[in-house]
This record gives C-alpha cells, sequence and structure tokens, in this order.
C-alpha cells in the first residue's frame, strides 16, 4: 500500500499542506504542521499509512511525523523547532 505523504512548504507568504493535488493554506507553520498530522492521523486509522514532511529547502524534507511511530498528538518537543521563515 502506497505511503500517503502531507508536505508542509512555505508558499507566497504563507503555510500550505499538500497532499496529492490538494492544497490548504495556513498562516502560521506552526498551524499548518498540526494540520498536516490531524489529516496524516486519520489516514492511519482509516488503513491508509501516512507521513507528514517539512519542506526545508527546494528539493529537501524532514520527516516530522510518522502514523504508528509517532505520538498523536504530538507535543511541542517532538516537532522541529524552525525558525519561522519570512
Amino acid at each position: 500500500m502506497a505511503l500517503i505523504q502531507f508536505v508542509v512548504l512555505k508558499r507566497k507568504g504563507n503555510w500550505a499542506v499538500k497532499s496529492n493535488d490538494q492544497e490548504r493554506s495556513f498562516s502560521a507553520q506552526l498551524e499548518a504542521m498540526h494540520a498536516a498530522i490531524q489529516l496524516a492521523n486519520e489516514c492511519g486509522k482509516n488503513g491508509k499509512p501516512s507521513v507528514v514532511l517539512l519542506q526545508t529547502a527546494k528539493n529537501q524534507f524532514e520527516t516530522i511525523w510518522t502514523y504508528g511511530e509517532s505520538p498523536f498528538p504530538p507535543s511541542k518537543s517532538d516537532l522541529p523547532s524552525l525558525p519561522q521563515a519570512s
């Protein structure tokens, strides 16, 4: 079964969560990460393995949450503490 990816990325001054052909926009990085983790958790509970990735550079991604491996809900210390990009 294919792993469903939820990617958190900076786009046009906002943060976005992108998965397949769907995208949702958020004003804050933390808000986008929490939304992505919530969506990934729901997919996982429905039998669809999922992961949340944070885009750190044009072609670089960091795994920040994986269904079945990472705690849910995550504590602040479980999430990366990256500076807010402007």
